[in-house]
């Protein structure tokens, strides 16, 4: 399932945002005024097994940080902001003008963040 282009604003700087979710969840970032250039990060997952007939998708994941459980919502505009603002600092280089940037195992990338323990919450959809 793929989401409507949603805007968020970082910083002093607009973003654009959208995902697609199923098996794996893929985060789409782009700068609103450069739109040829996008980070995609990947979150692929392991299904659960326990009913083989329901479709499976996830939006939140399960972490610690800093010792305390915590939940990301890879569809809420607080743990969008965080990512972006992470890339912002720590990954400056990735936003250059007209490239894509593919991150295809993103846990690493929560990882890197201070997330820790990092499991997809599952939810079956008929």
């Amino acid at each position: 399932m793929k989401t409507a282009h949603r805007t968020i604003v970082v910083g002093d700087q607009a973003f654009v945002y959208w995902h697609t979710s199923g098996v794996r969840f893929t985060l789409h970032l782009s700068p609103k005024e450069q739109k040829n250039t996008k980070i995609v990060l990947v979150f692929p997952a392991f299904l659960p097994d326990e009913d083989p007939h329901t479709s499976w998708t996830f939006y939140e994941i399960s972490a610690q940080r800093n010792g305390e459980a915590a939940c990301i919502h890879l569809g809420r505009p607080r743990s969008i902001a965080e990512i972006i603002a992470h890339l912002q600092h720590r990954q400056p280089e990735s936003w250059q003008v007209g490239q894509t940037i593919l991150i295809e195992n993103a846990w690493t990338f929560l990882n890197e963040m201070g997330y820790s323990e990092c499991k997809p919450l599952w939810k079956g959809e008929f």
